[in-house]
């Protein structure tokens, strides 16, 4: 853990040159909605987290109009509910829900146009571009259940992309409580542009329902769509010259 936060401050103040001397930092975090398609069949959304720290360019010749850096921890994901099972004497049972999670970290680049409402409030869009790495899953959870119901094949740890990139589409509100420091509220959309996980057709796995028969999984390729409520302070570094 302190590691990982070393390497957080090294990045953002490595992010901070890129910018005038004045700019703006903070945290920022909240709920996140997460929602996949197993390329035959939809997923049902889950609800999980994410927290982030940035910078934002702040210029006074053109205050409205800011690149921002982001990194953050963000769980990416999708659940199964209301599915029905079969025993071996053909008799329907509902599955118990299972969440299926990707917990990432994201590194994301973009642009935000402005817009004041009054002195204290001002309205936003944002789009940017995120580059991810996956620390790790959930999916060894259901390991077990590969082992017992081969033809149903959950994800497997083994086909997941450990690297995705994506989009980051959105917008919300700033509120100014003084000259150095601000509340942000924010909605985004976070669509993946590259699979989470890539699964080929798996032959010749073994049907628990009809012993000594085989049956086929078939190609499954995952990719994260995620909206993100997300609340956040700001501060502001301003540099003033005196002659």
């Amino acid at each position: 853990m302190k590691q990982a936060f070393l390497s957080i401050v090294i990045v953002l103040n490595s992010l901070a040159g890129l910018f005038s001397q004045s700019f703006f930092f903070g945290i920022k975090g909240g709920s996140s909605i997460g929602y996949q398609k197993w390329e035959t069949f939809n997923q049902k959304p889950v609800a999980t987290y994410h927290v982030a720290t940035f910078i934002e360019s702040y210029s006074e010749d053109n205050p409205l109009n800011v690149l921002y850096a982001q990194l953050g921890y963000h769980n990416r994901g999708s659940s199964l509910r209301n599915a029905i099972g079969i025993t071996i004497y053909n008799e329907y049972y509902r599955l118990p829900t299972r969440n299926f999670l990707f917990h990432n970290i994201s590194l994301g680049l973009g642009a935000k146009r402005k817009q004041d409402i009054n002195d204290y409030l001002r309205s936003f869009y944002s789009f940017g571009l995120r580059g991810e790495y996956t620390l790790n899953t959930n999916l060894s959870k259901y390991s077990y259940l590969n082992q017992r119901m081969s033809n149903l094949y959950y994800p497997d740890d083994i086909f997941v992309k450990k690297w995705t990139y994506g989009a980051s589409i959105g917008g919300g509100l700033e509120y100014m409580f003084s000259e150095l420091v601000e509340g942000l509220f924010e909605i985004t959309i976070n669509p993946d542009l590259s699979n989470q996980y890539d699964q080929p057709q798996l032959g010749s796995i073994i049907d628990p329902y009809h012993p000594g028969n085989t049956t086929t999984v078939p190609r499954r390729r995952i990719k994260n769509t995620t909206v993100e409520i997300t609340i956040g302070i700001r501060f502001m570094r301003k540099v003033e010259y005196i002659d």
